[in-house]
Formats: C-alpha cells, sequence, structure tokens
C-alpha cells in the first residue's frame, strides 16, 4: 500500500496493513501535479524493489476532515463485496446541481450560443484547467431570434441563479443591427444587464463591421459597452478576426484598449475518427454561399470565382497531385456554392472525384473538422474553415471574400497564403501557392504546426 508521506500516520493508526512511504518524485514536483502520475510512479519504484501489493489508497490532503473511523469503514465495505475493484469517498453538495460545474456526457454545452468549432475549442480550454470542471444550460441565441426565448427579465432572473454567464460562438458584435438596444445581435438592453449580478464574459466574440457600421447602431454599442465594461466582474474579449481594429475605427480606442484579444477557441478544435474514410491525397474546399452580395461585387464575378475554380480542381486532378476534392460545407447555404460549382464541373470528375461533406451540427460535428486534418491541401472561404484547417496543421489557403478570412490571416502571421478572390489574376496567385503548398508538404506543414501552436498558447494563456 502506499500513500503521500504526510498522511501515512493517519493510515497506520486506521489499519493493520503493512505501510509503505515514499516522498514525492522530484520530477513530479509542483504544486498542480496530478495524483495519477505519482501513484504510478510510487508502484512502479516499489516493484523494482520487488514489492507488489494488494491496494492502494490515495488521501488527499484536501479532504483533512477525513478521520481513520471512516479509512476503517471503506476498507471494510470494500473487502465485504468481491465486485469492487475501486473505490471513491463522495459528499453531498451544500448547493444546488444546477449549479454545479459538470461537463456533458458529449463534453458539450450547446447553450453557450454558436458555432461548434468555437465551443468544442472553449471546452478543450477550459479541460486544461485541472483544478475545475464546468458545466453549463445550454441557451442557442437563434432561439431568441425565433422568438421561442427572450431577453427579458425571466432571461434575467434565470441567469441569475446560475454562476457565470459566457456568451461565445460567434459574431455577436456586429455593428449594422440599428433595432437591437445594444447596436448587436446580442440583444439585451442595458437596463436588463445592470440587473445581471453574477460575472459575464463576453467570449472570443467578433466585432464585424462587414455588413455596415451605422452611427446608431455604433452610438448604442458604446453606451452598451458602458454598463459592461464598468463592472469589474465583467469581461469582454475580441478574436483574431479583426476585431480589435474595427473596435478602434468604429467604436473609439478607449473601448478598444478595455477588451482582451484573443485568438478564436477554434485553435483548439479537438478530432475525432474522420467520418468519410479516404483513401489517397485528397484537397478540402469549403466555400461560404451566403452573404453573395457582400462577398462579391456581382453576379458574374461570383460566377467567374467558380469558374476559375472548377478549372483549378480539375487541373489538380488530371495532374494527379490529389485523388479526389472534399467539398466540406458549414451552413446549409454552402450547399448552394457548392452545387453551383458541381454545376460547372466536367461530368466525369463530377461522378468519380468529388465528396460532398454531411453538413452536421453539435454532437459529432468534430468529425467535419477531421475532414481537414487529413487534407493534403485546403482551400476555404470561411473564417472557423480556415481558422480549423489551420489549427490542424493543414498547409491552408485563405479564399479571401469577406474581411475577417483576410484579418485572420495577417493576425496569425500568414497573410502570404491569403488571396482575395475578387481580383483577376487571383487563379494564378492560388495555383502557384498550391504547387509550392503540394510540393513541400513537410516544410509547410512546420509551419502551419508553429502558427497553430502559437494560438494555442495565447488561448490558453487567455483561458
Amino acid at each position: 500500500m502506499w500513500l503521500a508521506s504526510d498522511d501515512a500516520e493517519i493510515l497506520r493508526k486506521a489499519s493493520d496493513f503493512p505501510v509503505c512511504t515514499l516522498e514525492r518524485p522530484a520530477e513530479l514536483s509542483g504544486d498542480c501535479t496530478p495524483s495519477e502520475p505519482v501513484v504510478m510512479h510510487a508502484l512502479l519504484e516499489m516493484e523494482k524493489q520487488g514489492e507488489r501489493f494488494d491496494y492502494v489508497v490515495l488521501l488527499q490532503p484536501t479532504s483533512p476532515a477525513r478521520s481513520s473511523t471512516h479509512i476503517d469503514a471503506a476498507f471494510s465495505q470494500m473487502l465485504s463485496d468481491q465486485r469492487a475493484c475501486s473505490m471513491i469517498s463522495v459528499s453531498q453538495l451544500d448547493h444546488s446541481p444546477f449549479k454545479a460545474f459538470v461537463i456533458n456526457e458529449e463534453g458539450e454545452l450547446n447553450g453557450i450560443i454558436g458555432d461548434n468549432a468555437n465551443h468544442a475549442g472553449f471546452y478543450a480550454g477550459l479541460a486544461r484547467l485541472n483544478h475545475y470542471s464546468f458545466g453549463f444550460e445550454p441557451l442557442e441565441i437563434r432561439e431568441f431570434y425565433w422568438q421561442l426565448r427572450a431577453f427579458d427579465e425571466s432571461f434575467v432572473e434565470r441567469v441569475n441563479s446560475y454562476d457565470m454567464l459566457v456568451v461565445g460562438g460567434g459574431n455577436y458584435f456586429e455593428l449594422w443591427v440599428e433595432h437591437s438596444p445594444t447596436g448587436t445581435s446580442f440583444m439585451l438592453a442595458p437596463e436588463l444587464f445592470k440587473q445581471i449580478k453574477v460575472p459575464v464574459l463576453f467570449n472570443a466574440l467578433g466585432v464585424d463591421p462587414g455588413q455596415g457600421a451605422s452611427e446608431q447602431a455604433c452610438t448604442r454599442f458604446r453606451f452598451f459597452l458602458d454598463h459592461v465594461l464598468s463592472d469589474p466582474k465583467n469581461m469582454v474579449s475580441i478574436r483574431n478576426d479583426g476585431s480589435l481594429e474595427a473596435l478602434n475605427e468604429y467604436i473609439g480606442s478607449e473601448y478598444a484598449q478595455q477588451c482582451i484579444w484573443t485568438p478564436d477557441a477554434g485553435c483548439f478544435v479537438p478530432c475525432s475518427e474522420p467520418i468519410l474514410h479516404l483513401e489517397g491525397d485528397y484537397l478540402a474546399v469549403n466555400l461560404a454561399g451566403d452573404m453573395l452580395d457582400q462577398r462579391f461585387t456581382d453576379t458574374d464575378s461570383y460566377t467567374r470565382f467558380l469558374s476559375g475554380l472548377v478549372k483549378l480542381l480539375e487541373r489538380y486532378l488530371n495532374q494527379g497531385l490529389v485523388q479526389q476534392i472534399v467539398l466540406v460545407p458549414h451552413i446549409f447555404r454552402d450547399l448552394r456554392a457548392i452545387s453551383d460549382l458541381l454545376e460547372q464541373m466536367d461530368d466525369a470528375f463530377r461522378r468519380r472525384s468529388v465528396i460532398v461533406a454531411p453538413l452536421l451540427h453539435g454532437p459529432g460535428s468534430e468529425q467535419i473538422f477531421s475532414l481537414y486534418a487529413g487534407a493534403r491541401l485546403s482551400l476555404c472561404t470561411r473564417f472557423h474553415a480556415n481558422l480549423c484547417s489551420i489549427a490542424q496543421g493543414t498547409p491552408t489557403i485563405g479564399l479571401v471574400n469577406y474581411r475577417q478570412i483576410e484579418k485572420l490571416y495577417e493576425e496569425m502571421g500568414l497573410s502570404e497564403f491569403a488571396v482575395a478572390v475578387n481580383e483577376e489574376s487571383c487563379f494564378e496567385t492560388i495555383e502557384a501557392l498550391s504547387e509550392s503548398l503540394l510540393s513541400a508538404a513537410d516544410t509547410k506543414h512546420a509551419l502551419f504546426n508553429q502558427k497553430a501552436n502559437q494560438a494555442r498558447k495565447e488561448y490558453a494563456e487567455y483561458i
């Protein structure tokens, strides 16, 4: 039997079992070292000395109220049940379990507003905090848009029954929502926000002027931020998509200086086993099918972009640079862009060499991210498609038709791999970059891995 040296005397008094005490090994020293590696190290060391034990007791110093009676009772119960192979002590909570922090079976919290990639990465970031466990009640922001819920006094009352409110996952600090009391998609009126008593974290949100930034919306947003930032228990963080620059330009530097810049949590997005088992090298392509009037100057420029992309993809297939093209939708409107692309593609390629990935949401969506991990190269138009591909260390080219993509690559130090697709010469640039990335895969993988690791480090420090 082994236990930490400080607890040895308690066990000697509690039981007739032989006791071996070992000091914590130097290589496992430190305040935050988990117990399990220490226990395993002790057992392995004792086995080297010819000693093997039937039972291991871990008496953690964080349970100082434990007595020898408790230990004797535990041994008695353990030995009386032949089915038992382990035992753990528990205690009754002194508050509602709904206010406890426990991650659900899927490791998910669908209810803090937003994108699957951002949430999955956020949970992974929280999991790094070994001293805490967290749980969340899901609240989907679109249910407020659909008028299934309301930002009203009942919402405030509900928030106050928990320990914290986290708002995250997307672009919820747009600057064009004039009918909103905050000028943004988070439509909680300032006078109601003041009634929230628990800390509020606005987690890695996007401040997006891409669809406009009216003076009325900006004025309302400043007024809202005045209420949020005046209370030290609240925090506003914004993500690496040009949001800090937008805050400076449209809201004012005095506000930007009070907000925290952080990489989006998608840099921590976990992968599972791929949903598609593909043979040979493949190219992952994400096409955004929403906001086409903002992404392209007119219908002709959209058609020209698809035509140029089809020619490029067919050339890759003809030259054998890749064996398959995997088209990856992130929202249902992406399916429209995928359909428009396939309409222009030669039928032989369309039937033999192109796969359309499923459109998944919530639990299971991490299987989509694995498609980026397995790709030899990714071409992406969406923010999270680019970020999640880069996060896997996959060479990625940003197809820029929206401000956020350009800023993402700029803030990650990868500007050379972002190409504005509305420029006439864009496909010459994309082809040259693609050939360079495909021909020097190992070198380029190292570069993208380096940038991904840097983003993860910065996000871990923020968490």
